[in-house]
Parts: structure tokens; C-alpha cells; sequence
């Protein structure tokens, strides 16, 4: 009685929103493996995980058709902790409120595509698109570029234009209050803004985007720049990435003042498909300017097989041989314990993703 009830609901629910739209969709993801991680502490750590792949998420998305050519758009999207919580009392999910992975409604149609609300910086995307392991938490290149950009913006415009002959183009501008680097709410200054200029045609991808943030106030500021390049040869995808970070003091230390650090990093990536499956390599370097012997260099090794086009098993595997000022770490807040700086960090995780 209890499951007829419920189905019942249910088809009430989604009777009601394909009424309220053209089309609305259901969908998620559910990404769950064991890892294993070494800091070069006093020992090491294997745990359950998420996102060897893609973070865990449920969302919904919809479209309606407004004629001539223009359609309402939205996206709501939450990420889940697939693993479960934990089993002492507290925090059962990390990452802010409900739907902080993406909330925002747009329009869509001949002019491009316009969306308000909280959606991925240009940082982040080109990240996702052009790292062979998707900027995952194991072997992705996130491990070493300095994480000062976040990787959406909240209360943000953002416009991307259609393609013309392959180039786009795209803009992004955030407010303050909140999304900014800062959970201070002492002004409604401008949180950030991103550019992004693409060529997109058939084999060949390259991108050159360039995000600021600034502190709630508006004084302290992150820029980062980078260029991304790849070129799929069928039996093999090549890509490649160049960047620079500059955060200013005041992010770090809310007294000083000028550039604490400037970074520089690149990657090189590849994809090869095996069987039903990809094998995945890349190798990442980052350099400080600012601090001698800051520097790190990140090897990166996998294979994603897939079982159908919605299941796939993965191992990923990565290694990260810092400098002697340095201690980057594989999987970023791995609960591993920290060896000194000079350590070497390593990861690997077995997993299973499935998307519906």
C-alpha cells in the first residue's frame, strides 16, 4: 500500500512539472571507490571515496520552448554524499547549502546562451575539459594549481555567445555578498569576473580564459590565466595546458600586502582507447616565483572502462614529488597525515560510476 502511494505521488510530482515545461529532467550521478593515500607521514589511510571521476550529484533540468527560437532554460544541482556520513554525530555532507552545485535559470536561442544564478567559473570548465581525468580528486592537474579560484560563482551572469565557424566566446561577472573569497558580508562589492575565447572543430579544442576574484571587500584579488589545447587522432587525444596564478597577500594574510606568490604550471595529457575501455596518462608541473624550491611535479596514471555507456570501473593512480619547500598532496584534504615539506604524496583508488 505504502509503494502504491508513493508511486502515485511521484507520478503526480513529475505529471506536473512535464505540464510546467516542455521537458524536465531527472538525473545524477553516483561515483563511489576505495583509495588509498600516503603523505610521507607516520602512516597511511584507506578509506571509501567519491569522485574518482565526477563528484556524486542529483539534479533536474528544463526547457521551455518560448517560440521563434527562444527557450527558458534551468539547471538545479546538489551533490550527495554517496559513501554516507559519518558515524560519529556532525556534519553529514560538506559543500554548503541544498543545490550548491549549480542553481540558475537562463535563456537560450539565436543570440547564444544566458544564465543567472550559480554556475562554473571558466577556470573550472576549462579544467574539466582539457585534463584527461577531468581535474578528479586523485590524478587531476587540481592537485597542484593553487586552489584560490572557486570553482563557481555565485550570484553570476554569464554569457556564451554561439559558435561562429568554431569560435566562441563567453563572460562572466559575480557579485559580492558572499561569493567572493570571504565569508565576511561587509560590503556588495563585485565577487569576480571570467573571459573566455574557444575554437571548437572536430578534432581540434583550444581555449584562453582568464577569471579574477576578489575579497568581499573588493580589495585582495586572485587572477589566473591560462591557455588549453588538445587534438583527438582517433587512436589517440593529446591535450595540453599552460596557467599562471597570482594571489595577492591579503588572501593569505588580511594585514599584508602586494603578491605572496606567483605560480606557473602546465600539463601534458593524454587518452588512448583500449578495448571498451581509455587509458589515461598525464604529467603535470607547477612553479612558484615567489618562494625558491616551491615547485611540484605530478605524474598521473589510469584506466576507465566502461560497461555500458551510463557504467563504468575505473582505477586511477597518482604521485606527487615535491620540491623542498613544497607539500602538495594527491586528492586534495586527503585525511592521510602530513610528512614534513620535500614529502611525497601518492594516491590510488578503485571505483565504480554510474549516471542515470
Amino acid at each position: 500500500m505504502k509503494k502504491t502511494l508513493m508511486a502515485a505521488a511521484l507520478a503526480g510530482l513529475f505529471s506536473g512539472a512535464a505540464f510546467a515545461a516542455d521537458s524536465v529532467t531527472l538525473y545524477g550521478t553516483m561515483d563511489l571507490g576505495i583509495a588509498h593515500y600516503d603523505n610521507g607521514g607516520s602512516s597511511t589511510v584507506t578509506n571509501m571515496s567519491q569522485g574518482g571521476v565526477s563528484n556524486s550529484r542529483i539534479g533536474l533540468k528544463g526547457k521551455e520552448d518560448l517560440g521563434g527560437g527562444l527557450n527558458a532554460i534551468f539547471q538545479l544541482e546538489t551533490g550527495i554524499c554517496a559513501q554516507g556520513g559519518p558515524l560519529t554525530s556532525g556534519g553529514y555532507c560538506s559543500g554548503g547549502g541544498f543545490f550548491q552545485r549549480q542553481s540558475w535559470v537562463g535563456l537560450q536561442g539565436g543570440f547564444g546562451t544566458l544564465r543567472l544564478g550559480r554556475y562554473y567559473t571558466y577556470s573550472d570548465l576549462d579544467l574539466y575539459d582539457f585534463d584527461p581525468f577531468t581535474d578528479n580528486t586523485v590524478a587531476g592537474v587540481g592537485n597542484l594549481p593553487e586552489k584560490w579560484i572557486p570553482v563557481r560563482f555565485s550570484q553570476s551572469i554569464t554569457y556564451d555567445s554561439p559558435s561562429f565557424s568554431g569560435f566562441d566566446i563567453g563572460a562572466q561577472l559575480a557579485f559580492g555578498d558572499g561569493s567572493g573569497l570571504t565569508s565576511s558580508t561587509a560590503s556588495k562589492t563585485i565577487g569576480g569576473y571570467g573571459l573566455r575565447a574557444r575554437y571548437l572543430s572536430g578534432p581540434v579544442r583550444v581555449s584562453l580564459e582568464t577569471t579574477r576574484v576578489n575579497d568581499i571587500n573588493g580589495n585582495a584579488t586572485v587572477k589566473d590565466m591560462r591557455v588549453s589545447g588538445a587534438y583527438n587522432f582517433g587512436i589517440l587525444s593529446l591535450s595540453a595546458l599552460y596557467g599562471q596564478n597570482s594571489p595577492d597577500s591579503a588572501v593569505i594574510t588580511p594585514t599584508a600586502s602586494g603578491k605572496i606568490f606567483k605560480t606557473k604550471y602546465f600539463m601534458v595529457g593524454a587518452s588512448v582507447p583500449v578495448g571498451p575501455g581509455n587509458i589515461l596518462a598525464s604529467y603535470t608541473q607547477i612553479k612558484n616565483d615567489t618562494v625558491a624550491n616551491a615547485g611540484a611535479k605530478q605524474i598521473g596514471l589510469g584506466y576507465w572502462y566502461n560497461l555500458s555507456k551510463r557504467t563504468m570501473l575505473y582505477a586511477n593512480y597518482s604521485r606527487i614529488s615535491n620540491d623542498a619547500n613544497a607539500l602538495y598532496t594527491v586528492g586534495i584534504g586527503n585525511d592521510a597525515p602530513m610528512g614534513p615539506n620535500g614529502s611525497t604524496s601518492s594516491g590510488l583508488m578503485f571505483g565504480m560510476k554510474h549516471t542515470f
